[in-house]
C-alpha cells in the first residue's frame, strides 16, 4: 500500500534531503538523471543536476522524482519550470507519494525469456572451536597498526612489537585444536578475553574497558559449576589453585585474546609476563592485541583461510513472468532453494532481450503465489542507463 504525506512532513523531507546532500532520481521520458535538492520555497524546489538531457530541455518538462528515506521508496510528480545551467528550478510539488511499491508499469511478457543468476549453497562448518560470540571480520579501520596484506609479515610485525614489551607472546591457531587447560577452555567456550592481572591477587569482577570484553569472575564461576560440579563452598579454593598453578609455572600476570571468525575461535594470542617482570599487563596492550585478531580475521579470510565452509553456488534459471525498467517479478518452485531467496538480500541477475545480455543488481522485495506457482518480485537497484533505456523502448516503444 502507499500513502500520501502531510505537508508538513514533507517540507521537513525536504530539509532533510537538502542538509544531508540525498541524491534521488528524475525520470523525464526515457532519460533518467541523478541529482540533489538544493533549496526549497512554497512554490519551488532549487535542484542540482548531475547530467542534462534533451528531453529534460523541453518547455515545462514534465518529470517523476524517486528517492529512498527512513527505509522507503518515495515519488512525486512535477515540472521544469526553468534551466539555470546545471541547476533547475521545479515546482514544489503538492504531495508525496510513500511506500512506492514500483516505478513503472509492470508489463506481462508473452515470450519467454529466462533470467539467470546464483545462490549460495550452504555453508559447510568448520573444524574450529566453536564459541558463544560470533564475529564477522569487516575490513580493519584505516587507523589500524597492521597495513600489510601478508598474514606473515601482520605476524611478524606484531610478535616483533610485542617483544619489547611483555616477557613472551605467542600465537596458536586452532584448526581441529582441543583446549589444554581450563584458561583456554573458557576463551574457547566465550569467545572472550581471558585477563589475569595479577596470579597473587584474584580474577576481575567487572569489565576494563568498554571496547573489550573479558571473562568476569561469574562467568568463571558457572563454567567452573557446570563442568566440574564444584560446590559453593569449594568454588573460591578452586579457583584459587588455578591461580596458584599459573603462579608456580612462573606467570605473573596473563592474558588470552580470541581470534574470531562467525561463530568459530580460530586462534589464540597468549600475552604472558613471567615473575622476573612482576608488571601487569597493561590494558592498552591488551586493546593492541585485539586490534590484532580483528585485523588478522580479515586477512585470514581475504586469503582464503576459511575456504574449507564454502558451499559453492547453484545456478538458477527461472522464466521472466513480467518485467518494467526498474524490477521484474519470476516463477521458480524449487523448495530446496526456498529458504535462500531471502527478503531483502541483493542478488546479481544476467537476462536476455533480443540477444543483448542485460546485467543487473536486484533486491528481492516480495514473494507472493499465483494460480499454485511461487514469485518472487524484485527491484533493481543497480542497472547501466543503456540498460534501462533499451528495456523502456522494448516494453513501451512497440
Amino acid at each position: 500500500m502507499s500513502d500520501t504525506i502531510s505537508r508538513v512532513e514533507k517540507e521537513f523531507i525536504f530539509n532533510f534531503l537538502i542538509k544531508n546532500k540525498v541524491k534521488f532520481e528524475i525520470k523525464c521520458g526515457v532519460s533518467s538523471i541523478e541529482a540533489y535538492v538544493l533549496e526549497q520555497s512554497a512554490k519551488e524546489l532549487k535542484i542540482d543536476l548531475l547530467s542534462i538531457s534533451e528531453e529534460i530541455k523541453g518547455y515545462q518538462a514534465p518529470i517523476s522524482v524517486f528517492f529512498y528515506f527512513q527505509n522507503t521508496h518515495h515519488t512525486f510528480n512535477s515540472v521544469i519550470l526553468r534551466l539555470q545551467g546545471s541547476y533547475a528550478i521545479i515546482k514544489n510539488p503538492d504531495s508525496i507519494i510513500r511506500n512506492l511499491l514500483r516505478k513503472f508499469e509492470r508489463i506481462r511478457l508473452t515470450e519467454t525469456i529466462p533470467v539467470e543468476f546464483e545462490i549460495e549453497k550452504d555453508i559447510l562448518p568448520l573444524n574450529y572451536p566453536v564459541s558463544d560470540i560470533s564475529y564477522f571480520p569487516d575490513k580493519p579501520p584505516v587507523s589500524a597498526d597492521f597495513t600489510d596484506i601478508k598474514i606473515d609479515v601482520v605476524l611478524t610485525k606484531f610478535k616483533e612489537k610485542l617483544s619489547f614489551i611483555i616477557s613472551n607472546n605467542k600465537i596458536l591457531m586452532l584448526r581441529n585444536y582441543t583446549a589444554k587447560n581450563i584458561f583456554e577452555e573458557l576463551v574457547l567456550k566465550y569467545g572472550k578475553i581471558l585477563y589475569i592481572p595479577n596470579t597473587r591477587s584474584d580474577i576481575p569482577n567487572k569489565q576494563i574497558d568498554p571496547t573489550l570484553e573479558i571473562i568476569t569472575r561469574d562467568e568463571w564461576v558457572k563454567y567452573e559449576i557446570d563442568k566440574n560440579k564444584t560446590q559453593e563452598n569449594s568454588l573460591n579454593k578452586a579457583l584459587s589453585q588455578y591461580l596458584l598453578d599459573l603462579s608456580k609455572n612462573n606467570i605473573f600476570s596473563l592474558s588470552i585474546v580470541p581470534i574470531l571468525y562467525r561463530n568459530y575461535t580460530v586462534g589464540i594470542i597468549y600475552l604472558i609476563n613471567n615473575h622476573q617482570k612482576s608488571q601487569v599487563i597493561d590494558v592498552k596492550i591488551i586493546k593492541y592485541a585485539n586490534q590484532f585478531s580483528r585485523v588478522s580475521s580479515y586477512i585470514l579470510k581475504q586469503n582464503g583461510y576459511f575456504k574449507d565452509e564454502e558451499g559453492g553456488k547453484e545456478k538458477i534459471s527461472a522464466p521472466i513472468y513480467d518485467l518494467s525498467p526498474g524490477g521484474m517479478a519470476f516463477s521458480y518452485n524449487e523448495p530446496k532453494n526456498s529458504d535462500k531467496l531471502l527478503l531483502g538480500h541483493n542478488f546479481k541477475i544476467l537476462f536476455k532481450i533480443e540477444n543483448r545480455p542485460i546485467r543487473v543488481l536486484a533486491k528481492l522485495v516480495r514473494k507472493f503465489n499465483h494460480l499454485s506457482q511461487q514469485f518472487y518480485g524484485f527491484v533493481f537497484i543497480d542497472i547501466r542507463k543503456e540498460d534501462h533505456e533499451f528495456i523502456y523502448r522494448y516494453l513501451y516503444k512497440k
